[in-house]
């Protein structure tokens, strides 16, 4: 299952699209805004999140009302995590410079545009590396988040039920297997879970009252988003 998962994830295409959409946002442009930047960023990240979904496991199975719900409950978590991901797996770094000359803070996507997320986010960053956090632990993660039954109004509940307790048994027999040294891998992986939730929250509050004060673009995957959680 793990294998099948791990088939799901092309690192090398986020981080290209990435920084593709820095550049060419800022190319023959003297200066940009750049919190309205991260949220094109963010945006397309989410575009990416809507096509890995539609195509995995467990949830491709779904009918499209359950999936958006599922998508609506989870997305900013699953952002939270692919940004600790890429820190701790592909040596994604704090800031870049653009093609304008100007800074661009790359922590602050993961913090949803909250720097004093940072500690919070640098604290998460070294429990998981104290834990060995691989990328089957992460992919298995974020299925976790992806597959949550509590979600209000599902139609086949049962299917992500399953779902879920499935992945959850994969992993907990990968981290069995595969880390001997650490036997609790698994309780303290979940026990990150509230942790990644508790900074997404705070970003998506962060991102909807700069919305609604008139600071974040309109019409957009992202917006659509914060607002499906909040009717």
């Amino acid at each position: 299952m793990i294998r099948d998962f791990l088939s799901s994830i092309d690192d090398r295409e986020w981080q290209t699209s990435l920084f593709g959409l820095l550049q060419s946002q800022t190319y023959n442009q003297c200066e940009v805004d750049l919190f309205e930047l991260m949220c094109k960023v963010l945006d397309q990240n989410l575009f990416s999140q809507v096509d890995w979904a539609r195509n995995s496991t467990f949830f491709k199975d779904l009918k499209v009302d359950d999936q958006m719900k599922l998508l609506q409950h989870s997305w900013s978590d699953m952002l939270v995590l692919d940004h600790l991901h890429q820190r701790l797996h592909n040596n994604l770094p704090d800031e870049m410079t653009l093609h304008n000359g100007q800074k661009f803070d790359l922590l602050c996507l993961g913090l949803l545009g909250v720097p004093t997320l940072a500690d919070l986010f640098k604290d998460l960053s070294k429990k998981l590396q104290e834990l060995k956090f691989d990328t089957s632990d992460y992919i298995c993660m974020k299925f976790l988040m992806l597959l949550n039954h509590d979600v209000r109004g599902l139609v086949n509940k049962k299917h992500v039920q399953e779902g879920h307790e499935q992945v959850q048994q994969t992993l907990m027999e990968y981290t069995v297997a595969c880390y001997p040294s650490l036997p609790d891998k698994f309780n303290k992986l979940l026990a990150v879970l509230p942790d990644i939730h508790e900074v997404a929250t705070r970003g998506e509050e962060h991102l909807y009252q700069k919305h609604c004060n008139g600071s974040a673009p309109t019409q957009t995957l992202l917006m659509e988003m914060l607002h499906a959680k909040r009717k």
